[in-house]
């Protein structure tokens, strides 16, 4: 492996990427057995979607308290303190399945809880990976931590879910439960930065500024309200901000309707649709091996751009084919192009936002980038209603194929893009 993309050995990224290995694929397992445990135990098709829904509420409501709390504190203690609440909330409910005792709202409530951790880790984990890594090896990094992320949740995670949930109801909760405890175990020998003041401190902060009671409130308001203004007044983030919001959007719809597409228009049985969704996550794989030596060889601009188009191409080709190899490599090639734009946006923004900031601005990026998702479901799910799912992914591939035309011009106004050279002191 060239000296220019590897990760150092003895650099904290090889725990945080273990961390990361464990609680993919006991997420994979989770997001496979929850509606099939779910299914079982309620008898009301809405309750069933309400605890679905539950694990994604939190992205609403948490994004920007949990990137506001990043920044306050120590980032890989909040990542511990997430895997240990999620782990708790599993024993609890296997408990709770044992007994017999397992009901709509103890069900709602561990999924809902268990969205909060994800929440509070996934804030804290990009905001500390900078810090356990180079700044130009970010991508590679990025690259590794996704694709391991996708290996273990859509590939073996959910196989394996759905396969141990034949076994018992609470086996794949239990693995997905020790599967946290691990990744709490390997963080616990990483050593990431230490916020430089406390939890209350701030601009304004000093000896004769002491906080009284209640003042725990207004200055975490303020921190939100610090992270949003840095985001919204900065162009380049800004625009890679609303992008990722249209591009989710696109995407969860298209996944809203694939399924209509494969067994109503296909004419598939579901075993191919499980088969086809499998070949998004083997492009998710490669482009996130390939995404770090992607954007050197061509640079970050034609890497953002050209994978965007890309993904409006391949929406576009399922539209236009009944021919299920072309939408395969189709499906394939979208779950490339989005991993490779995941990762060389992510590691740009974590290039030019202060470590100060980085959780602040990861939350007010995650609340936009999956806020949007329902959304999108919603309208993809209308459209496709009304008009079939071949004119929903149409009209996915042009609404990305129009999305590159803002983004190329805030990447290419921005120096802080094609000059690697830039540091974080650069950013506004």
């Amino acid at each position: 492996m060239s000296t220019d993309t590897a990760v150092r050995p003895s650099s904290g990224y090889h725990r945080v990427l273990g961390a990361a290995a464990s609680s993919a694929v006991g997420d994979g397992m989770r997001f496979a057995a929850l509606p099939l445990l779910s299914t079982a135990v309620l008898d009301d098709a809405f309750q069933v979607s309400a605890v679905t829904a539950a694990t994604t509420v939190p992205w609403l409501l948490f994004a920007l308290p949990a990137g506001a709390y990043a920044d306050r504190f120590e980032r890989r203690l909040l990542m511990v303190l997430a895997d240990l609440l999620r782990a708790a909330v599993l024993v609890l409910t296997v408990l709770l399945l044992a007994a017999d005792r397992l009901t709509f709202w103890p069900l709602l409530t561990s999924a809902f809880l268990l969205g909060v951790g994800e929440v509070l880790f996934d804030c804290a984990s990009f905001a500390l990976l900078p810090s356990v890594v180079p700044k130009d090896r970010l991508e590679s990094a990025n690259g590794r931590l996704f694709a391991v992320q996708t290996v273990g949740r859509d590939l073996l995670g959910q196989v394996v879910g759905g396969v141990l949930f034949t076994v018992g109801r609470a086996v794949p909760l239990v693995i997905d439960a020790v599967s946290f405890l691990a990744s709490a175990l390997l963080l616990r020998g990483v050593r990431g930065p230490v916020p430089e003041s406390g939890p209350e401190s701030g601009p304004e902060s000093g000896p004769a500024a002491e906080p009284g009671p209640g003042a725990g409130k207004p200055r975490l308001l303020a921190d939100i309200r610090e992270g949003v203004a840095f985001v919204l007044r900065d162009p380049l983030l800004r625009a890679l901000t609303v992008s990722a919001g249209v591009i989710n959007a696109v995407y969860l719809g298209q996944i809203a309707v694939f399924v209509i597409l494969v067994r109503e228009v296909l004419e598939l049985p579901d075993a191919a649709y499980g088969a086809l969704l499998a070949a998004g996550a083997v492009g998710g794989v490669i482009g996130g091996a390939v995404a770090g030596r992607l954007s050197k060889a061509v640079g970050r601009v034609p890497a953002l751009v050209g994978n965007l188009a890309l993904m409006g191409a391949a929406g576009l080709a399922v539209a236009a084919t009944d021919r299920v190899p072309v939408v395969a490599v189709a499906y394939g090639v979208t779950g490339f192009a989005l991993m490779v734009w995941n990762v060389v946006a992510v590691s740009l923004r974590q290039t030019i936002i202060p470590d100060r900031m980085l959780g602040r601005a990861t939350g007010v990026y995650r609340l936009f980038a999956w806020g949007t998702m329902p959304l999108g479901a919603l309208v993809f799910g209308r459209v496709s209603a009304s008009a079939g799912p071949r004119t929903a992914f149409a009209l996915g591939g042009v609404v990305t194929l129009l999305t590159c035309l803002p983004i190329a011009y805030a990447l290419l106004r921005d120096s802080r893009v094609t000059d690697r050279r830039k540091t974080t002191e650069d950013a506004p």
